[in-house]
């Protein structure tokens, strides 16, 4: 159960994922060697459920990609039953206080780390006593915690003390939506407050992620990994959008 999107981040490297909204291990499997680190299944926006996620963490491991799940809660319970199917790490949203961050860290660890209750699938198959594969389960697991609201901003010194976070994700449309400006991104005030958590965060010993990058505008992910950003991810849908629209304008078709 070894987790090589977290080696990666651990080795200094920039990780880059892809999103899906909803449920297909056949994408899933379809995207083994193109040099994806993760996928992960967004459950906050997406109609995916726990039980679909199982052949989507199958279909992940098949092609090699570590398997991630953003939740809609951080309820102990919900983040669980995502482990003990086969994700190796939880995105948090809305992290916007360090009691935030310290109930993420207890969802995804066990004790004495976390509250996370033992059994399940990775547990079966490891073919580990439970008392080896416990101490192994907390370091292999990830826990990521979106960054995406004004609140979180004010929060930030405190949220950056939590031991057990592995990724600051910003949600860069939630927090334009927060701060007034929906949608507008390359405003100042988005602009800063992405450099600010990027900064604060890696000085802090954190990995900090951006999120709504482009696929389009792969200059866009150049220059957040100059400011220090090292973990992103692209959106399933738009690149089938893009790849389509580029095909039909390269054959003239309306």
């Amino acid at each position: 159960m070894k987790n090589a999107t977290k080696a990666k981040l651990k080795a200094g490297k920039t990780a880059i994922g892809i999103r899906l909204d909803f449920t297909s291990s056949t994408i899933v499997e379809s995207l083994a060697g193109l040099g994806l680190d993760f996928v992960y299944f967004d459950l906050e926006h997406g109609p995916s459920s726990v039980e679909s996620c199982q052949d989507m963490f199958r279909a992940a491991e098949v092609a090699g990609l570590t398997p991630l799940v953003r939740v809609s809660s951080y309820d102990t319970g919900y983040a669980d039953r995502l482990l003990d199917s086969g994700a190796m790490g939880i995105i948090f949203p809305h992290c916007n206080t360090k009691k935030d961050a310290e109930a993420a860290v207890r969802a995804v660890k066990y004790p004495p780390e976390g509250e996370r209750g033992a059994g399940g699938r990775p547990l079966t198959l490891s073919g580990m006593s439970i008392t080896d594969y416990i101490p192994q389960a907390n370091r292999e697991t990830m826990v990521i915690t979106m960054i995406e609201e004004l609140e979180a901003l004010d929060n930030l010194p405190e949220i950056l003390t939590v031991d057990g976070l592995d990724v600051l994700w910003i949600g860069r449309v939630d927090l334009s939506v927060s701060s007034g400006i929906p949608g507008k991104l390359d405003d100042p005030k988005i602009q800063d407050a992405v450099k600010r958590i990027i900064a604060e965060g890696s000085a802090a010993g954190k990995v900090v992620g951006v999120g709504a990058v482009n696929a389009n505008q792969p200059d866009q992910i150049k220059e957040f990994i100059d400011q220090g950003a090292r973990f992103f991810s692209l959106d399933t849908t738009a690149i089938l959008r893009s790849a389509a629209r580029s095909i039909l304008q390269s054959i003239g078709a309306e």
